[in-house]
């Protein structure tokens, strides 16, 4: 047989992926939430050992209270489920000359050292202390211990054994065939499945399960909104999926919109070895969680596998209790992999509305100098009307809190953020400011009656005020426009007819102004204007001050 060279040949081993003898239990089904957090459901064929277990690499690291195994044999019975650190024996390609003896044990090979000794042997063994050995010698509980391997090498040679540093051989000829590949020993997580076959002899495989909820996976919803300019649009919906948990394939996910309730966020399950719950990427963070929040949800485990196919498919979706579902078969995605994936499409009406918010004053005017001064601060910050595309929500599911695109046939027109919108309600979506649509403010006092009203032993002033917002349409079409009006005080009159609510004490305000005198209102006016057409927007109100 023609000798190998190792230092020559090296370049022609063929390399292989790290294999254990422990089985992975493929991911079944998620259910997704917005807030990063998944409720995942393993389950498999797998084999079991020589007690008739089942042996899992890999252990998750779920919220408290949220971990559940089961068994699906008819045969087995769960009994137990235990998580330690344990030895593994993993096999490997050699890429050191000392995995490469290692490797060879019982082969005859020509040893070269780095002083230029020649001889030829058998390689008897790597002298190395056992795992048993040590823990005989050790301390009583301080875990597994890994094989202690020795800096020497065994060589049968005519004159006898020899023991040769590994570190002074500098070349290697396999007289014979050259394996490749060297099993290592090394401690990792083990998940143990105790099961109870009774009287029977135990299955070569168990069909076993695992559920738990575990932060890692979250799915961050997007839509685009196409309008033709006719009153009709066109929703679609995609969702961005993250995944940072563990590596699934074909499996049924479900997309839940809703609001998350987990008591124990953040506290993690006895069964996980893993003391810290990981960092997810900026995509599951806090503050991405706040602006698009997610649900959670119980799913039961069903005993059929889900439906195949390589390309991800909506196959459904439903509404359950408070959370409404999307459910797309056949998903396939790798730790640390991302995927958008179309999710629904919806055709919609929508109408053009513009709207106009006054707000309060920061402080109403103490003196005649002071409403002076309010009043050109008042005429440098004048609100703008905003133009706004307004969505009657007619489709069968809820609209999520998520980013919006929208267009106007190709042309791109903004980006915003939809909010939540229950089926059956309307939500407005800004496109931006209608710049020919002005707006003028003006306010005046009209009187100040002193020692109106006496609260606490202090005496207040009395001061009424009226409001006139002009309104000029410049486009060459009527527009719907929708004015809202919040002041600090007690509305007296308004012209034309508007909606009077009163929502609370005023506060906030600079300067004393007697919560427990003045409410805060609000006013808003509907009304159509025509193209080149004005309207003015009137309104008297009251509060006290000091």
């Amino acid at each position: 047989m023609r000798p190998v060279m190792f230092a020559i040949c090296c370049g022609v081993l063929t390399c292989a992926l790290a294999q254990t003898s422990q089985p992975n239990l493929p991911v079944k089904e998620l259910v997704v939430f917005k807030d990063g957090h998944a409720y995942v459901i393993h389950e498999g064929e797998v084999p079991t050992d020589e007690r008739g277990n089942v042996l899992l690499e890999y252990v998750p690291t779920p919220l408290l209270g949220t971990f559940w195994a089961y068994s699906q044999s008819p045969q087995a019975t769960l009994k137990a489920v235990v998580a330690a650190t344990r030895r593994v024996n993993v096999k490997r390609t050699a890429l050191s000359l000392r995995e490469l003896l290692e490797a060879n044990v019982g082969a005859r090979a020509a040893i070269t050292e780095v002083n230029g000794e020649k001889y030829t042997g058998t390689i008897l063994a790597v002298p190395t202390r056992l795992p048993e050995e040590l823990q005989a010698t050790a301390l009583p509980d301080t875990g597994d211990k890994l094989p202690q391997r020795g800096n020497i090498i065994l060589i049968k040679t005519e004159d006898g054994t020899r023991a040769t540093p590994i570190d002074r051989i500098q070349y290697v000829t396999f007289l014979e065939t050259c394996n490749t590949s060297v099993v290592e020993t090394e401690l990792r997580n083990l998940l143990t499945l105790r099961l109870s076959w009774g009287n029977r002899q135990p299955s070569k495989t168990a069909r076993v399960g695992m559920l738990y909820v575990q932060r890692g996976v979250g799915w961050i919803p997007q839509y685009r909104l196409v309008l033709d300019g006719r009153g009709r649009a066109q929703l679609f919906l995609q969702a961005a999926i993250v995944n940072e948990l563990t590596a699934f394939d074909n499996a049924r996910v479900n997309l839940v919109i809703g609001v998350p309730s987990f008591a124990y966020r953040g506290t993690v399950d006895p069964i996980a070895l893993q003391q810290t719950i990981a960092q997810l990427s900026p995509h599951l963070q806090p503050e991405t969680r706040r602006a698009l929040s997610g649900a959670m949800m119980a799913v039961a485990p069903e005993a059929d596998a889900a439906g195949a196919g390589s390309v991800p498919e909506v196959t459904g979706a439903a509404a359950r209790e408070d959370l409404f579902v999307f459910t797309v078969e056949g998903v396939s995605l790798r730790k640390g992999e991302r995927m958008t994936l179309p999710v629904a499409t919806y055709t919609l009406d929508y109408r053009d509305v513009y709207t106009l918010h006054i707000p309060p004053d920061v402080a109403p005017p103490v003196s005649p100098l002071e409403a002076h001064q309010q009043e050109v601060a008042a005429d440098l910050t004048t609100p703008k009307v905003t133009h706004r595309i307004r969505l009657k929500n007619t489709t069968a599911h809820p609209f999520t809190t998520a980013p919006i695109l929208l267009l106007a046939g190709d042309t791109l027109l903004r980006q915003d953020r939809i909010t939540y919108t229950p089926r059956g309600s309307e939500v407005d979506i800004p496109i931006g400011t209608a710049v020919n649509i002005s707006v003028q403010r003006k306010d005046r006092e009209l009187r100040r009656t002193a020692g109106a009203a006496t609260l606490g032993g202090v005496d207040y002033v009395l001061v009424q005020m009226e409001g006139t917002l002009t309104l000029t349409n410049y486009t060459d079409k009527t527009v719907d426009l929708e004015v809202t009006r919040v002041i600090h005080g007690e509305v007296e009159s308004v012209s034309p007819q508007a909606e009077v609510t009163r929502t609370g004490g005023a506060s906030g305000s600079a300067v004393p102004v007697a919560p427990a005198l003045n409410p805060t209102s609000q006013i808003v006016w509907k009304l159509s204007l025509p193209a080149g057409q004005n309207a003015q927007l009137t309104c008297q109100w009251k509060y006290y001050t000091r």
